[in-house]
């Protein structure tokens, strides 16, 4: 990225010293010639500024190295409960993010930093050029909305490298010559920057009902928010006693309803099959769309996640601990299976996948694909159900949407900080209601903060498994080392591997950087 800049600046520089002669009266500037300083003109451009924003969210605009491959590999592999799939042994720069043998140098570490900061580039052009334009060029109504979108991209963006990488670089401003080279902030000042734009974003957007499917929203600024003071508790580097209380105090507004409508789907699997989007349940949603005679906006991840028995490509697969840790408390769900939440979320050798009147198994049964692939009925394999539609097999790119942040996750958090903050029975009737909604369970017997607090670790495995948030839950609770000792990982080790290292082609760059 930084490379990139530097060569449309000295591309700039070269342009201007070539122009300074006798001559000089001779130039002409075409009129219709956009640039940055005359593109911004009205409302429409101004929506084609944040259109170019949103377009890096989760590394979108590289979409093999970034979205396809970069992403899954480093947010699934790192869980302790992902295995490579049967095809990621042909990709070693696959297999060193599972083995923790990456370096600086690795193309997927270098890609997720170079996408996230086009974003903050773009993010931050909006913000400016925009809060330039007059009352003429866009109304304040409309001004007011765009900026406040593009300052929660902002602080997506800045939230998201802090969560992957030790430490970053701030930016918010568009760069400069002067600004270009600038060296990494401490992580007490990212997180300064990030919860400060989450609400400032949060007070100038409106409410989902407002806004247009996969826009961020007041809803989703808050609860960003909120997740940014979780995550910064469990940062050691920057955690502060009120961190918990504040997260109480951005989740509220969601909960209460004043920041949206939101509710928990009855429906788990349709969550991530591409049936129900843009739920009650959805916050913050990747939008996709099959392609058409009018646009392209599909994805493959379906063939990344999905087994070679169902049509993958078997990219990724999941270990036989979180099988036993999600059916731990037995056949206990009041329709007598396990908490349905771990069919929502796993393949595994079991009557439901067996069941020849329903075939569940995207229209088969496990044993059957199991032989018909592998020759035997696989026992001890597992494969992940979510962001897969209905029908793997034959389906090319498809328009599943990808839910960023969901009502159960909120749910769960504030629960965990209302926990944490000595208010433990009101943390036990969210997590029995989540249970009973999408889990058809029975409520929790625990009663104490430290046993409520091991049940919203159960919980979370219950719920959001395979939406990133296992690998940064264990290091905000302390457990990355255990947790994958547990799993045989025995490449890791927390203190060189809780982050990614600074991309090798940032330190090569970037002059203030060691």
């Amino acid at each position: 990225m930084k490379n990139l800049f530097k060569l449309i600046i000295v591309f700039s520089v070269l342009l201007t010293i070539t122009s300074c002669s006798d001559d000089e009266f001779l130039e002409q500037t075409s009129p219709d010639q956009l640039t940055t300083e005359n593109f911004w003109r009205n409302a429409e451009d101004a929506q084609s500024g944040l259109v170019a924003a949103y377009s890096e969210l989760e590394s979108r605009s590289n979409f093999w190295d970034g979205w396809q491959e970069g992403r899954p590999v480093i947010e699934y592999f790192k869980s302790d409960y992902a295995l490579p799939g049967p095809d990621a042994s042909n990709y070693a720069h696959w297999m060193s993010i599972f083995n923790f043998s990456y370096t600086n140098g690795h193309t997927f570490i270098d890609v997720l930093w170079t996408t996230n900061y086009k974003g903050l580039n773009f993010s931050n052009q909006v913000i400016t050029k925009v809060g330039e334009m007059t009352s003429n060029q866009i109304s304040d109504a409309e001004k007011r909305q765009i900026i406040g979108e593009a300052t929660f991209l902002r602080a997506y963006y800045h939230f998201k490298l802090l969560t992957l990488y030790d430490k970053i670089i701030l930016r918010t401003e568009i760069i400069s010559n002067e600004t270009l080279d600038k060296p990494l902030a401490s992580r007490p000042e990212s997180w300064e920057v990030v919860i400060n734009d989450f609400t400032e974003a949060a007070d100038m957007l409106q409410t989902a009902d407002n806004t247009e499917p996969g826009r961020a929203t007041k809803g989703a600024a808050l609860a960003y928010l909120g997740k940014a003071y979780m995550y910064k508790a469990g940062d050691l580097s920057s955690a502060e006693s009120s961190d918990f209380q504040n997260a109480v105090s951005a989740f509220e507004p969601i909960i209460n309803g004043s920041a949206g409508a939101y509710d928990l789907e009855s429906d788990f699997s349709s969550l991530f099959n591409g049936e129900n989007e843009n739920n009650i349940e959805s916050i913050f949603e990747l939008q996709f769309k099959s392609g058409d005679a009018t646009s392209w906006n599909a994805t493959r991840l379906h063939a990344f996640v999905g087994d070679w028995s169902i049509g993958g490509w078997g990219g990724l697969a999941a270990t036989m601990n979180v099988v036993n840790e999600m059916k731990s408390e037995g056949m206990v769900a009041n329709n007598g299976l396990y908490d349905n939440r771990l069919y929502g979320s796993l393949y595994f050798r079991d009557p439901f996948y067996n069941n020849t009147s329903t075939n569940e198994m995207q229209g088969s049964t496990w044993d059957v694909l199991m032989n018909d692939t592998y020759g035997n009925t696989n026992e001890n394999a597992a494969y992940f159900r979510k962001w897969l539609p209905n029908y793997v097999s034959n389906s090319g790119y498809v328009g599943v949407n990808v839910v960023l942040m969901r009502y159960a996750d909120v749910l769960l958090m504030y629960a965990e900080a209302l926990n944490e903050t000595g208010d433990t029975p009101q943390a036990i009737n969210i997590i029995n209601e989540i249970r009973a909604v999408h889990g058809l369970m029975p409520p929790i017997t625990v009663s104490s903060q430290a046993d409520v607090k091991n049940q919203i670790i159960h919980e979370r495995t219950m719920e959001l498994t395979l939406e990133s948030v296992r690998f940064f839950d264990l290091r905000r609770w302390g457990m990355l080392d255990q947790a994958m000792q547990a799993a045989g990982r025995t490449g890791f080790n927390a203190e060189s591997h809780a982050y990614l290292p600074v991309p090798l082609s940032e330190i090569q760059s970037n002059s203030q950087i060691d």
